[in-house]
C-alpha cells in the first residue's frame, strides 16, 4: 500500500489537524492536484494547509515524521451532502520532491470483496485499517454509503473523516463521513460511495465526474498516477 499511503494528506485547519483526505487521478491523467474530502469537513477551503507524507518514520513505538511538505490554500470544486463528498483543487501543483501518489478509483458502484483505510485519526501521524470482509450499503444521516461492519486491524477517529476507502484492487470507493469507530470501538464506519457522488445532485457544483472524467468518456474505473516504484 505505500503508493496509496503516499496519496493521503492531512488537512490542517488553525494550525490543528481537522480531516483527511486523498490526491486522485484524473482520466488526463495530467496530475491536476484533485482532492478528496469529506463535505462536513466544511467549505472554507481557503485557509486550509493541505500536508502530505505526515507519516511515522518507525512503527513502533510512533513518532512525528517530517512537517515541511504541504500545500496552502485550494478552490472548492464540488460537493454533496447526498455522500458527504468534496472535490477540491489545490492552489498549486504538488511540488515532484514531495513524490505524492495519485490514486485510482472505482465509481462503478460494484461490491468490493475487502477494504482499506489509510487516515490521519485525531490529526496524528498516518495510520493505515484493513477491513477483510465485503462492505455492505449503508445509510448514515442520509447520506448513502459503505457500511465497514468491523475492523480486523485497526479502526478511525475524528480526524480521519474525508479519508478514502480502497477496495482490493487499490482504487478509491469512497471517502469516510463518520461512524461509531473510535480508538476503543472498531465497528460501523460509513463512507460516502463515489458512484453516488459520480453524478450527485446532477450540476457541476455537486458531481465528481466533471473533475475526475473531465472530457466525459464515460470511464468509470482508473487506475492510479505515480513515478518511480509507482509508476
Amino acid at each position: 500500500w505505500r503508493c496509496q499511503i503516499s496519496s493521503v494528506g492531512i488537512i490542517v485547519v488553525g494550525g490543528s489537524g481537522a480531516c483527511s483526505g486523498t490526491v486522485l487521478n484524473n482520466h488526463d491523467q495530467d496530475e491536476r492536484p484533485l482532492f478528496l474530502t469529506a463535505n462536513h469537513c466544511g467549505s472554507n477551503v481557503t485557509s486550509w494547509v493541505f500536508r502530505f507524507n505526515w507519516d511515522s518514520p518507525t512503527c513502533t513505538p510512533t513518532a512525528n515524521g517530517p512537517t515541511n511538505q504541504s500545500v496552502s490554500g485550494a478552490t472548492l470544486l464540488a460537493q454533496d451532502g447526498g455522500s458527504d463528498v468534496s472535490i477540491l483543487e489545490l492552489s498549486s501543483n504538488i511540488p515532484a520532491g514531495y513524490n505524492v501518489y495519485y490514486s485510482g478509483w472505482d465509481a462503478t458502484g460494484d461490491f468490493p470483496t475487502n477494504q482499506t483505510g489509510i487516515h490521519h485519526p485525531s490529526g496524528d501521524v498516518k495510520k493505515i485499517s484493513f477491513d477483510n470482509d465485503a462492505a455492505i450499503q449503508g445509510v448514515m444521516s442520509g447520506a448513502l454509503c459503505w457500511q465497514i461492519q468491523t475492523w480486523e486491524d485497526g479502526t478511525t477517529e475524528p480526524g480521519s473523516s474525508g479519508s478514502g476507502l480502497w477496495d482490493q484492487n487499490q482504487r478509491i470507493i469512497g471517502q469516510l463521513f463518520g461512524g461509531q469507530a473510535s480508538c476503543g470501538n472498531n465497528v460501523n464506519d460509513f463512507y460516502g460511495r463515489l458512484d453516488i457522488s459520480w453524478d450527485g445532485g446532477g450540476s457541476p457544483t455537486t458531481r465528481v465526474r466533471d473533475y475526475l472524467d473531465p472530457n466525459g468518456t464515460g470511464v468509470k474505473v482508473l487506475d492510479g498516477l505515480g513515478t518511480g516504484a509507482c509508476a
